[in-house]
């Protein structure tokens, strides 16, 4: 394993995490309806999975990262982009009180 692909892979997640919620906000505005395709909601429920672990997936690799490479800046970033994202998701969460 090289030294930066735990990086890598953290930066990923946090990639995918952002590409989910941007595609949740271009369907909640989008005036298409999507309810009536079949084997939307499977879709919907395991891309809502994914937006939920993201973060805690990319702030695991981050942290195994910054264990690996303490004084490397791109880690601390990556750390705090991912403690940023959870946290922000997480507040995103308890606003809209929909669960």
């Amino acid at each position: 394993m090289t030294k930066s692909s735990l990086r890598t892979a953290s930066i990923s997640c946090l990639a995918i995490w952002a590409a989910v919620w941007v595609l949740f906000l271009l369907m909640r505005f989008s005036p298409l309806d999507y309810r009536g395709l079949p084997g939307i909601g499977m879709i919907l429920l395991g891309s809502l999975g994914v937006a939920l672990l993201a973060p805690i997936v990319a702030g695991a690799l981050a942290g195994a990262a910054l264990v690996r490479q303490p004084r490397v800046p791109l880690n601390w970033i990556t750390l705090g982009c991912a403690i940023a994202a959870f946290f922000g998701q997480g507040l995103l969460l308890l606003i809209t009180r929909w669960l």
